[in-house]
């Protein structure tokens, strides 16, 4: 972001990270886009949100060994953001979020680098697989659209990624069928895990289904924390 500005002067930065590395949830991500946010307040907000999205991007790919924008332009924009990446170049088209989407996330205590979980997945895939996720995504992205979080929950189905990472969670199988069993409309794997998450409509039974989610991972081993959020839909932002 300097060199980009042509900035004269550089910046100490101290992070107070909330979430452990490496955990399925974006923290990488989340801290490329917090210096980078910061850093272009500082110096006069000279860059859009667009031209950051592919800074924050390129500065978190030396952590990830990715280039991939879903955690960077979700952290940026707020809520969910479809990314499309041409010739090197990301566009973000945000989407925002369901008002009454409750996530529910369990966290192990147990870390599974991105690198290691991106190391199990299939070099080659079924054709029928590749059609259900594309449909599938395709009907995540309409439920975002509509603002429909049941549609959206019901939709959150992978044939390709989680099944081939699920073997590296303790206990994934039983935590996702202990979350649908208390209500959950949909359940999956978090980033590159270990953290799985479930949606819910409301808040009713958001802590049923975090405290069933939590009992199946310590019943196989692993103890974890249970967060339960809204859709943040603003983004990063300057909060004093």
């Amino acid at each position: 972001m300097l060199e980009k500005i042509g900035a004269k002067e550089g910046l100490n930065i101290e992070i107070t990270k909330g979430v452990p590395f490496p955990s399925g949830l974006g923290s990488s991500a989340a801290s490329a886009v917090a210096g980078g946010y910061a850093a272009n307040y500082i110096f006069g907000e000279k860059l859009t949100r667009n031209e950051l999205l592919q800074l924050c991007t390129e500065a978190e790919e030396e952590v990830s060994g990715g280039f991939f924008a879903d955690n960077t332009a979700a952290a940026l924009f707020g809520g969910a953001v479809v990314t499309r990446i041409a010739e090197g170049r990301i566009t973000a088209i945000p989407l925002g979020g369901p008002a009454d989407a409750v996530i529910i996330v369990a966290q192990p205590d147990f870390p599974m680098p991105t690198r290691e979980s991106r190391a199990v997945l299939p070099e080659k895939i079924a054709l029928e697989d590749f059609v259900a996720n594309m449909g599938a995504t395709a009907a995540i992205t309409a439920a975002l659209c509509k603002k429909d979080t049941k549609l959206f929950g019901e939709s959150i189905v992978d044939r390709v990624i989680e099944p081939a990472r699920a073997g590296l969670i303790k206990g994934f199988s039983d935590v996702k069928k202990a979350a649908l069993a208390r209500g959950a409309l949909g359940c999956a794997i978090s980033g590159g895990g270990a953290s799985v998450f479930a949606v819910a409509d409301s808040k009713a039974p958001a802590d049923r289904i975090g405290q069933a989610m939590k009992k199946a991972f310590a019943d196989n081993g692993a103890p974890a924390a249970i967060h339960i959020c809204s859709i943040d839909r603003r983004g990063a932002r300057i909060l004093r």
